[in-house]
């Protein structure tokens, strides 16, 4: 017993001994907390240098921000349309179309010839009234080159005339221009007669003739038969004031504002024509009454049909019955 309580105390002591030693202890674990610290240090500093990083990030997008400057300056090209505007000056061109002038009954500038054959006769056996040109091809020649060229003669006065009557042709004889001589012939059978033959004498020359060629000068003759022109019965005059042209080979000798009447009989006391019979070209403008007078009477007939049906569904509309 006294053994036990002998090595209890003695364990209370070592005990004791050893409390002692751990106050010690301590004052060495304070030179560790040095070294903590450090590595605190160490670690924070660390950290430091990803925050240096972002920078360098912000400065890029300035370089995006100048490349739409160069987008800007490219819709000044829209102006070249400008030239477009330009073009339609060309269309000044068709002024050409104003030359066929061949619809109009009295042009300006046109002069009507009277006829009476015999000349100054009480009793003429032939009356004819028109405006006269002709139109030429011949060939020309320009810095010596040959081609082909036209020329428009208008007739604005004559030199004189004459004619001869008989049983079967009545003729007329124009003289004009110096020495240019057309010849017109009327023949009849079986009581109507027509233009039958037309000859025309004429002499080119450098001044009607512009560029003609040299060997071309001179004294020419066209003619042409059976042409069964103006044709009319006995007793009747035959009108077109129409243009009317007559081919004799390179010559077209054109008519306008014509009217004659050959073969008047020998005791004719009138001095003007008789019934005219009018050309095909006359008569076309006015066929253009026709489609205005058929489609006048449709539209009244129409207006009729409508007056008939509404006063035939007043009388059968039925009245009140009494019950």
């Amino acid at each position: 017993m006294k053994i036990f309580f002998f090595v209890l105390a003695a364990l209370c002591l070592v005990q004791f001994n050893l409390c002692q030693n751990d106050t010690t202890v301590p004052i060495t674990t304070t030179t560790s907390t040095t070294t903590s610290t450090t590595i605190i240090t160490s670690t924070t500093t660390t950290t430091t240098t990803t925050t240096t990083a972002e920078p360098t990030t912000t400065t890029t997008p300035e370089t995006t921000t100048t490349t739409p400057d160069t987008t800007t300056t490219t819709p000044e090209t829209t102006t070249t349309p400008d030239t477009t505007t330009t073009t339609p000056e060309t269309t000044t061109t068709p002024e050409t179309t104003t030359t066929p002038r061949t619809t109009s009954p009295v042009p300006q500038g046109d002069v009507i010839f009277n006829f009476t054959v015999a000349k100054n006769s009480s009793s003429p056996c032939l009356r004819a009234r028109f405006t006269l040109a002709f139109d030429f091809k011949y060939p020309a020649t320009i810095n010596g080159t040959k081609l082909n060229a036209s020329a428009h003669i208008k007739v604005n006065s004559i030199d004189d005339y004459s004619g001869e009557c008989n049983e079967a042709f009545d003729t007329l004889q124009i003289d004009l221009n110096s020495g240019w001589t057309l010849l017109m012939n009327y023949t009849i059978q079986d009581n109507a007669y027509e233009l039958n033959l037309m000859r025309l004498l004429y002499k080119v020359s450098a001044e009607l003739f512009p560029d003609v060629d040299p060997d071309y000068i001179g004294i020419k003759e066209v003619q042409g038969s059976n042409l069964k022109e103006f044709a009319a019965n006995r007793g009747n005059s035959f009108k077109c004031v129409s243009e009317t042209k007559i081919e004799l080979g390179s010559v077209q000798v054109d008519f306008k504002n014509y009217q004659a009447q050959p073969f008047l009989p020998s005791d004719s006391k009138t001095s003007d024509f008789d019934t005219a019979i009018e050309c095909a070209a006359d008569l076309g403008g006015n066929s253009k009454l026709v489609p205005i007078i058929v489609g006048s009477a449709l539209a009244l007939l129409v207006i009729l049909v409508l007056v008939a049906y509404i006063v035939g569904r007043k009388r059968q509309r039925p009245g009140y019955q009494s019950v």
